[in-house]
């Protein structure tokens, strides 16, 4: 009895049947140089792939990953008992409202998850290069306005003590303005490391 003929998908093809992008196929192409292929596409000649070959690489890929994560997630709960051990007195009973480990496991991954996603969306800041921005700009807007202002008096013809007095009071309004925004920023940076401790 002759064996059924093999359904050959060209890469477009293929990534609609496996509901992927033509991208994220050309990565598991380059990933993968194992990748099952019929034929390799060139210049004028499409790519050529068995569907039920694809499937079952991709399938055999997905359980390796998954034993991977599965090794990490016991070695990581290993860890954290080994730890648990080390710093917690054996003779204190566990309090069966305290976190377990795996919980543990799972907040400390929900926040590196977070982490790198604010990192990508470029939302977390290093708090130094803040500040080294924040007096930049304040400093920039010192001297800017210190300008407008000594170029309002003399076009308005005021009196030296007049402008010394709105120069003094500009000085003033910018201090308690500079301070209150370092305050903010203080306060949240103490909120976060607090937050950072319960949840450590």
């Amino acid at each position: 009895m002759d064996a059924p003929p093999i359904i050959a998908l060209n890469k477009a093809e293929m990534a609609k049947r496996l509901k992927v992008s033509l991208p994220t196929m050309t990565n598991w192409l380059d990933r993968w140089p194992d990748f099952p292929v019929i034929e390799r596409g060139t210049n004028g000649k499409s790519w050529r792939f068995d569907p039920h070959a694809v499937f079952d690489f991709l399938a055999e890929r997905r359980e390796e990953e998954q034993s991977k994560i599965s090794g990490r997630d016991e070695q990581l709960e290993r860890l954290q008992l080994q730890f648990d051990d080390l710093f917690q007195p054996k003779e204190q009973p566990r309090s069966l409202g305290g976190v377990s480990a795996k919980e543990q496991i799972d907040i400390w991954r929900l926040r590196e998850l977070k982490r790198k996603e604010a990192e990508r969306c470029g939302k977390l800041v290093v708090a130094d290069q803040m500040q080294d921005m924040f007096s930049s700009a304040f400093a920039t807007l010192s001297r800017e306005s210190g300008v407008f202002l000594r170029r309002l008096a003399r076009e308005q013809d005021w009196p030296e003590a007049v402008l010394r007095k709105a120069e003094a009071d500009l000085a003033s309004m910018q201090r308690k303005t500079v301070n209150a925004v370092l305050d903010t920023l203080k306060q949240e940076a103490d909120t976060d490391h607090e937050r950072q401790l319960h949840l450590a």
